[in-house]
């Protein structure tokens, strides 16, 4: 409790610096205070022992006369009366007089055992021949006791005054150091604990009035440099935000912002108890047109779309893009009967596919582009992955009628992706085993003459059982996996034609029919891929006729009449299968 009372109305606690400041100081003062006391315990000691010299002197001058008169007659009993009389004196102790052979003529006092001084003076006298003959030694012992007690006594009183005044001095530098700096470094740190990307702050102002003497300072620029940094860090934060939440490309929000919305939506349906929808839009043969015209030419495309559907967000939908060609449309809560909803979302379908009924423009090429939908009706009991996967699942059906198509989802729709997965790993085992047989079928003429034969591929299950080519092809088309498929069905023509080609002249089959997909007709390099293979297997081009689809021709036009005339030139004839249906001739 004490503790947050002292927080509370003494900040000064809080701050580690200013804690670490106060350490110091009172480090200092103590040093201080103890250095100063050991500079005046030396020196007066050596004035307490200058003093002591200066009195051995003093009697020595007074004394020595006398003393060397007394010796010379060996008056010992004055002598005696002398030292005696000299003992008096503060400090001396000890006093002794030995004749010329160190014999003790007389003494008074007693010699301490440590602790003292002692001077020794020779003692001298004068003969009737005037020469001055030694006779004896005077010693002096003065204790140094009452030096050791008036030092240490002298020595707590001035530092116990000295830490007091140095305290008091480092208090009033520590204060005066807390308000104009301490305290303010406090309030930064604070200040920069207390930044969030989440929600704004104001500006960092220092608790002070700014003059001339503070203006401009370090801590005025320190605070200008955060506030700076503060806001540089919130605007790269927001837009980094930003990016995460959106499209690089189209500037719409990504898959990440549709988690977000789709959450709540499908909590606000659930609380009114009104259905939303959210259609999964996909182009038709995007990849087709991205892998033929180039990504450039794909982005420009993509970009062109965005901008006819940002046409229902004045309705109050949503768009996403999040991914490749997929968009995404999310309604709000729109009514309680689900028939009423799934018309109000039929009719918006509709004008989804209306936005594509105008041909896309791009520098000298005119491109038809249509898409295909999947809707998702949902209330309650539902979660973000089941609604996306149903309108995912509903998608794929709309591309199994035929493309540029609507379908709501359905129960019935699950059984069908179970069957698509399935069948993905069926073809992808079936490619890298080479499990696709290519049965010939004859054709004749109005003679009924065998005149040539078309290659129809089947795949063969690894149980035996085949495949049929309705079931495989548009999923096959779907995934891109038709380009390997129909890189490998026409070496394995151009083959059998090498390795049978007496049987086939003797036959009177002129020439063999291969189907191309429209996606691989349209690929950049499918010119120089039939023409390499065709030189490989030493194929002679008039005996081949490339069946191509209704779609790879609508498409893109001038792609399409380039491509032609190119193998044309090299003895390539073309035919158009299947003409109204959009699917792939390999059927």
């Amino acid at each position: 409790m004490s503790r947050q009372v002292t927080n509370r109305y003494f900040p000064f606690f809080k701050s580690k610096l200013a804690r670490r400041l106060s350490l110091y100081i009172f480090g200092v003062t103590v040093a201080t205070a103890l250095l100063v006391s050991a500079v005046q315990i030396v020196w007066e000691y050596r004035a307490e022992k200058q003093a002591l010299k200066e009195e051995f002197e003093q009697i020595r001058k007074i004394n020595l006369k006398s003393i060397e008169e007394d010796l010379w007659i060996l008056n010992i009993a004055s002598l005696r009366t002398t030292l005696n009389g000299l003992l008096q004196k503060r400090n001396f102790v000890y006093f002794r007089l030995t004749d010329d052979r160190d014999k003790v003529l007389a003494e008074a006092g007693k010699l301490p055992e440590y602790g003292f001084l002692i001077k020794k003076v020779p003692l001298y006298h004068n003969d009737a021949y005037g020469k001055n003959v030694y006779i004896g030694t005077l010693s002096m012992v003065a204790t140094t006791e009452y030096i050791r007690n008036d030092i240490i006594h002298h020595t707590v009183t001035t530092l116990a005054i000295l830490l007091i005044t140095m305290m008091l001095v480092g208090f009033f530098i520590l204060l005066l150091v807390w308000l104009l700096v301490t305290k303010h470094l406090y309030k930064i740190q604070n200040y920069t604990h207390e930044i969030r990307f989440d929600k704004p702050i104001p500006p960092l102002k220092l608790d002070r009035n700014e003059n001339r003497w503070t203006r401009d300072d370090v801590l005025s620029s320190l605070a200008d440099t955060i506030n700076g940094m503060r806001t540089m860090i919130r605007d790269s934060y927001s837009r980094l935000e930003y990016q995460s939440l959106h499209d690089a490309l189209t500037d719409l929000p990504n898959r990440r912002s549709l988690r977000i919305d789709l959450e709540k939506r499908i909590r606000e349906s659930k609380e009114s108890q009104k259905y939303s929808a959210l259609s999964f839009i996909d182009l038709d043969s995007f990849k087709v047109l991205n892998d033929s015209l180039g990504h450039t030419v794909g982005d420009k495309i993509l970009i062109e779309i965005t901008r006819r559907l940002k046409r229902l967000e004045e309705r109050g939908l949503k768009v996403y893009r999040i991914g490749g060609d997929e968009f995404l449309v999310l309604t709000p809560p729109l009514c309680r009967e689900k028939k009423e909803a799934q018309k109000t979302v039929q009719l918006l379908a509709e004008e989804i596919r209306h936005l594509f009924d105008e041909n896309i423009r791009l520098d000298d090429k005119t491109l038809k582009i249509t898409a295909s939908i999947g809707i998702e009706l949902f209330r309650s009991e539902q979660d973000i992955e089941t609604v996306m996967k149903h309108a995912d699942n509903a998608l794929y059906k709309a591309k199994e009628k035929g493309r540029n198509n609507i379908a709501f989802f359905n129960e019935q729709m699950q059984s069908s992706t179970d069957r698509r997965l399935e069948l993905e790993q069926i073809l992808h085992h079936a490619i890298e085993n080479d499990r696709f047989i290519i049965y010939y079928q004859p054709k004749f003429d109005r003679e009924r003459k065998l005149c040539s034969a078309e290659a129809l591929t089947r795949l063969q299950h690894e149980d035996g059982t085949l495949i049929p080519p309705v079931e495989f092809i548009p999923f096959a088309e779907e995934t891109g996996l038709i380009l390997e498929i129909d890189r490998m069905v026409i070496r394995k023509v151009f083959r059998f034609v090498l390795e049978n080609r007496i049987n086939i002249e003797k036959s009177g089959m002129k020439s063999i029919a291969i189907n191309i997909s429209s996606a691989q007709f349209m690929m950049a390099d499918f010119v120089q891929f039939i023409i390499t293979e065709a030189d490989r297997f030493s194929i002679d081009p008039h005996s081949i006729i490339l069946e191509i689809t209704e779609e790879a021709v609508v498409s893109n036009i001038e792609h399409t009449i380039e491509t032609m005339l190119a193998l044309k030139q090299h003895g390539f004839q073309f035919s158009i299968d299947d003409f109204g249906t959009g699917y792939s001739s390999l059927h």
